[in-house]
């Protein structure tokens, strides 16, 4: 007994199995991450290192040489490359494609962390893998009346705690072209009267700016912790900071300069809407749903235009989300007209609504389940899986038409039974299904990011099409037992398509010289055009905006 006869024989149990199928891809479907490419792991690890302003000779000697030889030191590590500017390095650390990179971040970590001791000491190190999630999915640009160094206060202590409580959301990065400081300046004069150094001042003062345990004492059954507190709370205090005792006499930093509020030079110019403005880049979690990180963010926001002063304004510059949204929706309505059309084809050749309306049935009853595998293979919706479906559309009505049409046939010449015209196909129908599979199913085998990339669409379009043959030999069967009940047997006509078919392959027939000849004039065509056409990893994407790059010539101000 085939599949045909044992769904027939219980029709309840498989239409029950289907529609299952088709309300866990729904449910599926809502609940799946979204983003504008497959989750991707680029083997590549990026050290960068800031060290105040050391000149790029020294940046190199001191700090790139040792951390380049840290890298070296972690199993798999294919390439090391450097770059080293004033006061800051970048190391690049390439790996196996087959390298756990969660495993090399940690080695990488922990080597770095060995050589800390050699850098100089006010050297900042960041390690991270080479992930999507590092580049930002929003930036924002808080404007308003007040200085920038006040905007930056509220960027980085109102509003980068409250983005971050968003859940999927990851690094924020708060830019702002002046910071707050306070600025102590020393006159010379005074400094070389008293004997002094800026060394010595500046020792003086990272030693007394401190909040220090200085013993417990216990009090009504409670032990308690005494601290001693030296930290500055206004600009008088630091005036008043003591230096040296020289002759009984104390001097202090009033006596050798000003002290006064400022902020560091710029080498940092950020604008929004023609005015100073400060800049918050956030990037998304590993695995988050952009879409649901947006609506985060604008609930945030909404919540945050309440608590912040007047006069400051929010603008989104970047927004990957509507880019995402709008780039999905668009796939999304090809696949739903590239349906209409099999459905309108169907009607014209098949002339049988009955018939046609079982074929575009299979259609969501394919697409749709194919999310359920999706959630358990852990992707997401994104523009290759759902390229995958859209180019299944095609595929997964063929079995269903194939089936439908022999029962058509079958029944116009008074055949035998819908069981009969399955069993006469299974053998075409698994062969031709298989085959897609078998030439899909290893671009997901690919390694490195190539793999990461057609291994969604290979996944989405080989279950959408073995879902197919599935639903073609137990469910299809079962609707068409049903339309072939109220079915006029029709006979054979051939209509002006068939005709003028047959002239063309009698023609073809009649002269194999001829057609060989043209067959081989359309390959000679395909190679040529492939080495014209053009070549790149991404196809040309338009996100709706542009970036302007400019090059300064090296020592410019950032003031103007």
């Amino acid at each position: 007994m085939n599949v045909a006869a044992t769904a027939l024989r219980h029709s309840r149990a498989a239409a029950l199995v289907a529609a299952a199928l088709v309300v866990a891809g729904a449910i599926s479907a809502f609940s799946l991450p979204s983003s504008i490419y497959p989750p991707l792991e680029f083997p590549r690890i990026v050290i960068i290192a800031k060290s105040g302003t050391l000149p790029p000779q020294s940046m190199m000697l001191t700090v790139t040489r040792p951390l380049e030889q840290a890298a070296l030191e972690v199993p798999g590590i294919r390439r090391v490359r450097s770059r080293s500017i004033r006061g800051a390095a970048e190391i690049s650390a390439q790996f196996d494609s087959s390298s756990d990179m969660v495993v090399a971040l940690q080695q990488v970590q922990n080597r770095v962390a060995e050589t800390r001791g050699e850098l100089p000491p006010d050297t900042v190190l960041q390690v991270e893998r080479m992930t999507p999630a590092v580049f930002p999915v929003f930036i924002l640009a808080l404007t308003g009346s007040l200085p920038t160094a006040e905007l930056n206060d509220y960027a980085l202590y109102v509003m980068r705690p409250a983005l971050a409580r968003v859940p999927g959301a990851g690094a924020i990065e708060v830019l702002a072209s002046d910071t707050r400081e306070i600025e102590v300046v020393l006159d010379p004069l005074k400094l070389n009267a008293a004997g002094l150094t800026v060394s010595d001042v500046s020792g003086k003062l990272k030693t007394q700016n401190q909040l220090l345990p200085v013993g417990r004492f216990a009090e009504s059954g409670q032990q308690h912790l005494a601290l001693a507190s030296g930290l500055w709370t206004t600009v008088d205090q630091i005036s008043q900071a003591p230096v040296i005792v020289k002759e009984g006499a104390t001097i202090r930093i009033a006596d050798l300069g000003t002290v006064a509020p400022g902020a560091p030079d710029r080498t940092l110019l950020v604008t929004g809407n023609g005015r100073d403005a400060v800049s918050l880049s956030i990037s998304q979690q590993i695995g988050a749903n952009i879409l649901d990180l947006k609506a985060g963010i604008e609930q945030t926001l909404t919540d945050l235009a309440h608590s912040l002063p007047a006069g400051l304004r929010v603008t989104k510059v970047y927004d990957l989300a509507e880019f995402v949204a709008s780039a999905i929706a668009n796939v999304r309505e090809a696949i739903l007209i590239g349906g209409v059309l099999a459905v309108i084809v169907l009607i014209v050749f098949l002339r049988d609504f009955r018939l046609t309306a079982i074929a575009a049935v299979t259609l969501p009853m394919a697409v749709i389940p194919t999310f359920v595998f999706m959630w358990v293979f852990g992707g997401t919706i994104n523009l290759m899986s759902m390229g995958g479906l859209a180019v299944a559309i095609g595929l997964v009505i063929d079995d269903a038409v194939v089936v439908v049409e022999n029962i058509h046939r079958r029944a116009g010449e008074g055949g035998s039974s819908v069981i009969d015209a399955v069993s006469q196909l299974m053998a075409p129908l698994v062969s031709s299904t298989l085959t897609t599979v078998v030439v899909f199913a290893p671009l997901g085998l690919l390694s490195g990011v190539p793999g990461q990339f057609f291994r969604a669409l290979s996944m989405s379009l080989s279950v959408a099409v073995l879902v197919s043959l599935v639903l073609s030999i137990s469910v299809v069967p079962l609707m068409a037992r049903w339309a072939s009940r109220h079915h006029k047997p029709s006979g054979e006509s051939h209509g002006r398509v068939e005709r003028f078919y047959e002239r063309v392959l009698a023609v073809t027939v009649g002269r194999p010289i001829v057609a060989i000849v043209v067959a081989l004039l359309l390959a000679a065509l395909t190679v040529v055009l492939f080495y014209r056409i053009g070549t790149g990893f991404f196809p040309a994407a338009d996100e709706g905006g542009f970036v302007v790059d400019y090059l300064t010539p090296g020592g410019s101000s950032g003031n103007g």
